[in-house]
This record gives C-alpha cells, structure tokens and sequence, in this order.
C-alpha cells in the first residue's frame, strides 16, 4: 500500500493546493485501497494488486472528470498528455533539476554544518573578552598586551569559522543558480526532518533566549559573594551571552535550511504545500499565525521570567502559566486553517 500512497502523491504533487483537489485526491485513494484490498481477497499477490491498481487509476486525465479536476488537469494540445496547470505555465521553460532523496539529505547535511560553523563563529566573536577579564584578573591588571592578543585571537578564530561557514556547501552552490525541485520523495524527507527538528528548534531558541535573559545574574551573585574576583563576572556574563546567541543562531539557520529546500517547489502545489500526516492539524491561516504560535511557548517563558526578575514577586508571576495554559487551545483553535 506504501506504493500505492507514494505514487498517488506524484501524482498529485504538482497540483494546486486547494480544498476541491485535496477532496479528489482523498478520494481515489480511497478508490485506489478498495480496489487494493479487493484483489488480495481474490488471491492476488502484493505486486499483482499494487500493479492493476496502479494500471487502472494512475492517469489523471482520465480520471479528471469524475474526480471534479477539469480546470486542474488540462489536455495538452500538442502531445495529447495530460498536464497540471503547473506545468502548462512553465512547459515552454527550462524544465527544473529534480532534486533526489539522497541529495537533499546531504544539502541538510551541509546546512547542518555551516550553521554550526557560522553559529560557533559568532559566539566566539561574543565571548572575545572572556580570556582578557580572566587574564587581567589573573595578572592583576598587568597583562595589558596578554589580554590585548587573546581577544585578537578569539576574535581571528571566530572570523575564520564564520568565512568557512559562509563558503561551505558544494552541492548547495551547485543548485543555487538553477531552477531546482524535490522530487516527491525528497519532499516528504525534508518535510518530516524539519517536522521533527520543529520540536528541538523552539526548546533551543526558549533556552537561549533564557541565557539572555538571566546574563546579569552571574555578574551580580559574584560581585555580592566574592567581591575579590568581582572582575570575573563579566566573564560569565559575556559566556551566557555568548552560548545564548549560539543557540538562537544555530537553530535559526538550521530551521532556514529546510525552508530554504521546501521552497525550491512550485509555490502553490501540494507539493509545495506538503507536512507530515501528524503535523497537518497545526497548519494556520496564516504564515504570521503560524509564527506566532511557533514562539508562543518561548514568549511565555520570557515573560515569566522577565516579570519575575523586574517585580521579584516570583509567588505571583507563576499565574502566568495557567492562563497561557487555558489561553492555548482557543487561540490554536481560531487561527487554525479551516479549509485544509
């Protein structure tokens, strides 16, 4: 049945994104799996029922009228073949690269890793002053030039990284000036990587947001605790920054990466348009709606803490996490798609 689900989605890939063909394409697969388990019943093998199936309900435009898709399948004039609306428009361009499986897992790949160089560079540019405040604190304020060259050197480390994250990526140049698209297979991967990196994505951006936010703190424990090594504050307060950023950073590009891929499909189409089957209750009206409710969870937590550490009436600022709680659901519930 996989088989016949995959095909069925080739099939539609290229369509428009619309109620009326989401309903037609939900229709022959439910066509495609009675006949399925029709044969099998007769004593057809796996291969003999997903080939008849396949023979007798994979052409579109045969089945454009009964499935109410006339206007999305049109007949080529020329060639007699069916075509999508998409195709039409652009069958008189250079057809697109069709991007494979396995290439779009190592254009993750490469993102993954530029983003970690590009990230990491930015941090260490961040936390250059950490080996100085130490130094100087170590030295006790006698290590001018030391403390000069090791910020230089941080500063040199975290410029490197950022050039060899900007210039890496091979196969991303190859791709980058040519009219690509995913193939189906490719979409689904890319679609059910970054369904599952969503998860993490918002857990790192909450916790390096949470760095910013709580960076003094460090600074002020020190300086009330061991006034001696007051100076060392600083350092921790820069290294909170410093790791916050790199995780804000770092999950951003990674979460691009996979945007940057989904988009190389035709804008409009299912395809374009595809999300994991358990992700398809989260799709909103809007792509705004769809980024507010993204950062909803992470903006509490800022909230919260913000409140907490500007009032220090941490027995009342906790009431924000009920009602976020009961605010959720309603607010998910009216800014949620109703057409999909």
């Amino acid at each position: 049945m996989e088989t016949i689900k995959n095909y069925l989605d080739a099939m539609f890939a290229n369509l428009p994104n619309k109620p009326s063909v989401i309903k037609a394409k939900d229709e022959l697969w439910q066509m495609m799996e009675d006949k399925f388990n029709e044969l099998i019943a007769e004593g057809k093998t796996e291969n003999e029922a997903v080939g008849t199936v396949i023979s007798e309900f994979g052409n579109l435009s045969e089945l454009a009228e009964v499935l109410g898709l006339e206007d999305e399948v049109v007949q080529d004039e020329a060639g007699g073949e069916a075509e999508t609306e998409a195709e039409r428009f652009t069958r008189d361009e250079a057809p697109a690269i069709v991007i494979a499986k396995d290439e779009a897992e190592n254009l993750l790949k490469e993102s993954s890793e530029r983003s970690t160089k590009i990230s990491l560079g930015i941090a260490l540019c961040v936390m250059s002053p950490v080996l100085g405040i130490i130094s100087e604190a170590v030295l006790n304020g006698k290590g001018g030039f030391i403390n000069f060259l090791l910020v230089c050197l941080m500063i040199a480390a975290g410029v490197i990284l950022i050039v060899l994250g900007a210039n890496a990526g091979e196969s991303w140049k190859k791709y980058s000036k040519k009219k690509c698209t995913l193939s189906m297979d490719a979409t689904k991967y890319v679609a059910e990587e970054k369904a599952i990196y969503d998860r993490s994505h918002t857990l790192i951006l909450t916790v390096g947001i949470l760095l910013f936010v709580v960076s003094w703190i460090p600074a002020v424990i020190i300086s009330n605790v061991i006034p001696r090594f007051g100076d060392l504050g600083g350092a921790f307060f820069f290294i909170c920054v410093g790791i916050g950023v790199l995780l804000v950073v770092y999950s951003s590009l990674r979460s691009s990466g996979y945007e940057s891929l989904l988009k190389l499909n035709g804008s409009g189409t299912i395809k374009y348009s595809y999300e994991p089957e358990e992700q398809g209750e989260y799709k909103y009206v809007s792509p705004v709606a769809d980024f507010c409710m993204s950062i909803y969870w992470p903006f509490m937590t800022c909230l919260y803490l913000i409140l907490s550490f500007t009032t220090m009436y941490w027995g009342l600022t906790w009431i924000i996490w009920p009602i976020a709680g009961v605010l959720h659901k309603p607010l998910k519930k009216a800014l949620r798609d109703k057409e999909q």
